[in-house]
């Protein structure tokens, strides 16, 4: 498309007073075609064009024929300007250069043979001729006498036509099948859109006499032909392309008279919907045989049930349509509650997994659904814009449903989530694709504060008319309640966080509901905006399923269990706090007991060590208060008694005091160490000095200061860590060591005091390497 208008700024100006807005708000009614003046626009640009044209005497010679737009009436101010030249060569030639450097961009051509204009040519070409009109009496001579030998030969052009409406059809559906702007359409290009608007008007001139009763179709298409042209105009005069974008939806909605742009586009959305309906119609009826139009026209439907049978024996866009036709006057809304039990089980063949994809699409397309789930047909065209949200509402949910049955027969769609589809039921698969018809019904609805709390009130009104289990509905509010709680905690949150781990079980979200909801999740993405979609957002999502799948969890969900049932009275982050490492290895009533003991004494407690089925060996010990250097005293004596520390968990914790765990390596005899241990009889030797290899501020506020401690594993390194802040007049409230492989972290939590950045200066020079 042209991105320069061929008028003169004043000429510009005109054209914006000759266009007006609607005589009434467009409501989809064919028979308002009047209220729209976008064929006076058309003719007075044509006429604009011609005037340029004639400013050169050369022109009459050239015989000048206009194509495209121009010829049928449709121009509006960016549109390219097509023109076949029948004249002398030389004088062509001379007439376009002129004009090109008058700065009107042409696309013109000559033809080849000047007895049969369609050899050397595209079909479109030959298309285009029929559809032409002459600006001189010699070129509507001759432009009569090629339409004449090629209306002549109409079943050979035809079929050469209607072959390449259909490619080019079919290459502009994968073109906008990524739907990058679905909710920001191409008003000429798009699905629906003036190009399938035209095709389908051309084809069906071209086989009008296989059409019966073409009237409605005919009359909604020559309808949407003003009203988007009207739009077109409006675009091109607002100084934009052939796009619909999200910022000029609002005035556009604004001049064509709606209260709202959603209305607006809600109306259009409904518009290009019904257009392509009807053009891909026209298109079948010209391609299918005699015998199959009457076979389908034969057809008759006494009860709803035969609308799906007729559906599943053939999804063309032909069965559609007599769907369509039938629909109110078979199944009456009055009597669809009479129905409900037949309307679950017609639903439950519809969503089956192993059922087609186009059976499904056929029943969206045919607007069967509208009678079998009456919520969608106030979602139709319903938009969302946001960076996310690229369907309507109900191709939304359409497209969930199509996701459902994709993953079901190929799981290696989902990328590295594709592990999660072996472990599904068959019941699995149908609380899910109940779950994508029904997630977002109740979008739209201004009384819901939230579209998910309605939705759950609207699969237990309809599901109990259906006759479905109170268990399988239970389910599916669950899912249509919760669905969106997996993406915000994968994608937004730490999914090694056990608060977020708490807060998803605390929704339900475990063992079945986990993986059923996680590929929902990656179902819902991909039915928003397949672009949406990758390995990585795949990635974060198993990463967030594994982590609530394994032991680490598991332990903390147990700890948290017996924590409740033993009445002990420690808050979350205490449980967080002792680390994942402690909770792994020692047995949980052990820890339980051991910190519930550790809480109601009111002195002490002797040292404890504990082997672990592991062969672990870990010590803890306990202090009712704390003191400056106790930890320093701790992993003094441990280095004394030889013993390696591989992790420690430390900690001074509300009504328990202090509460140190320490996992060490001994080849001593266990019986000995343990009463070494206990009656602390071993004199403490020396700490040694080591050397860390990097000493840093983690974090630093108000309230603490994070440090670490990294470095290669030896002797004594815990314990020099510690004696080196003990030394530096530092408190420490927590600590943790982790040890992987040859390396080890020591992490301290320790009281404010003084500068952070002086404080790790000191030590460094102290301990740095």
């Amino acid at each position: 498309m042209a991105h320069k208008t061929f008028l003169t700024a004043e000429q510009f100006q005109q054209a914006q007073e000759i266009l007006t807005p609607p005589l009434m708000t467009p409501d989809g009614d064919v028979r308002q075609v009047f209220c729209f003046s976008s064929e006076s626009l058309s003719h007075w640009l044509g006429t604009k064009l011609e005037e340029i044209l004639k400013e050169n005497p050369q022109w009459r010679d050239t015989h000048p024929i206009m194509l495209g737009s121009w010829a049928r009436g449709e121009l509006s101010p960016k549109s390219d300007i097509d023109i076949l030249f029948c004249g002398d060569e030389a004088q062509v030639k001379a007439f376009t250069d002129h004009l090109h450097e008058r700065g009107l961009k042409l696309r013109y051509r000559m033809p080849l043979n000047m007895e049969d204009w369609t050899e050397g040519v595209e079909a479109f070409d030959i298309l285009a001729l029929l559809k032409a009109k002459p600006l001189t009496a010699e070129g509507a001579r001759k432009l009569f006498e090629q339409q004449k030998n090629i209306w002549a030969r109409k079943k050979h052009f035809r079929r050469i036509l209607l072959k390449a409406v259909k490619d080019e059809r079919k290459n502009r559906e994968k073109r906008f099948d990524s739907i990058t702007n679905y909710l920001e359409p191409n008003i000429k290009f798009g699905p629906g859109g003036l190009r399938d608007l035209e095709q389908g008007l051309q084809i069906y001139e071209l086989f009008a006499e296989k059409f019966n009763n073409p009237g409605h179709a005919l009359n909604v298409l020559q309808y949407y032909r003003s009203y988007f042209l009207s739009l077109r105009q409006k675009l091109h005069l607002d100084g934009h392309g052939d796009i619909l974008s999200s910022a000029v939806q609002f005035d556009l909605g604004k001049w064509m008279g709606f209260k709202s742009h959603k209305d607006f586009m809600r109306s259009l959305q409904r518009g290009l919907s019904r257009v392509s309906f009807y053009s891909d119609w026209i298109v079948e009826v010209a391609e299918a045989s005699e015998k199959d139009l009457r076979k389908i026209e034969s057809g008759t439907f006494k009860k709803f049930e035969d609308f799906l049978t007729a559906l599943h024996k053939s999804s063309r866009v032909l069965v559609q349509k007599k769907v369509r036709e039938n629909l109110d006057s078979l199944i009456p809304d009055k009597l669809v509650k009479t129905m409900a039990k037949r309307r679950g089980k017609a639903l439950d063949e519809v969503l089956d997994v192993k059922e087609s994809d186009e059976f499904l699409v056929s029943v969206f397309r045919s607007r069967l659904i509208d009678k079998l789930v009456p919520e969608v047909r106030r979602l139709v065209g319903y938009v969302q814009h946001d960076q996310y949200h690229r369907f309507t509402a109900d191709s939304h949910i359409m497209q969930a449903c199509r996701e459902v049955k994709r993953i079901y027969k190929k799981p290696s769609e989902l990328g590295p989530m594709k592990f999660i589809s072996k472990d599904l039921t068959k019941e699995d698969w149908k609380i899910l694709t109940w779950s994508c018809l029904y997630h977002d019904l109740a979008k739209g609805l201004e009384s819901a504060e939230h579209h998910s709390d309605l939705g759950v009130m609207i699969v237990e009104r309809d599901f109990r008319s259906y006759g479905f289990s109170k268990a399988f509905t239970d389910e599916v509010k669950w899912m249509v309640q919760n669905h969106l709680e997996l993406s915000q905690a994968a994608f937004r949150k730490n999914p090694k966080d056990p608060k977020v781990w708490q807060e998803l079980r605390e929704k339900g979200i475990s063992d079945a509901r986990l993986l059923r909801l996680a590929l929902f999740t990656a179902i819902d993405i991909r039915a928003t905006n397949p672009e949406a979609w990758n390995d990585w957002k795949a990635k974060l999502l198993k990463d967030l399923v594994l982590n609530l799948q394994s032991k680490r969890a598991q332990n903390y969900f147990d700890f948290e269990s017996l924590k409740k049932r033993k009445k002990l009275n420690l808050s979350a982050e205490v449980v967080e706090e002792l680390g994942l490492q402690l909770l792994e290895s020692v047995s949980l009533t052990d820890l339980v007991d051991d910190l519930k003991k550790a809480e109601t004494s009111e002195v002490s407690l002797k040292p404890r060590m504990l082997k672990t089925r592991k062969g672990e060996l870990w010590i803890r010990f306990h202090e009712k208060k704390d003191r400056r250097g106790l930890l320093s005293d701790y992993v003094g004596q441990l280095y004394s008694l030889g013993l390696g520390i591989r992790h420690a968990s430390i900690h001074t914790l509300p009504k328990v005091g202090v509460y140190d765990w320490f996992q060490v390596t001994s080849s001593r005899n266990l019986t000995a160490l343990s009463k070494m241990i206990e009656n602390a009889s071993v004199q403490s030797k020396p700490v040694p000095t080591v050397k860390f290899d990097t000493i840093q501020i983690v974090s630093a506020d108000d309230k603490e200061w994070v440090v670490s401690f990294k470095g290669a594993d030896q002797p004594g390194l815990l314990a020099s860590a510690a004696k080196a802040l003990s030394d530096a007049g530092m408190s420490i409230k927590s600590a943790r060591v982790h040890t992987w492989g040859r390396q080890v972290d020591d992490i301290f939590v320790v009281k404010p005091s003084g500068d952070a950045q002086e404080l790790v200066k000191s030590l460094s020079e102290k301990l740095g390497s």
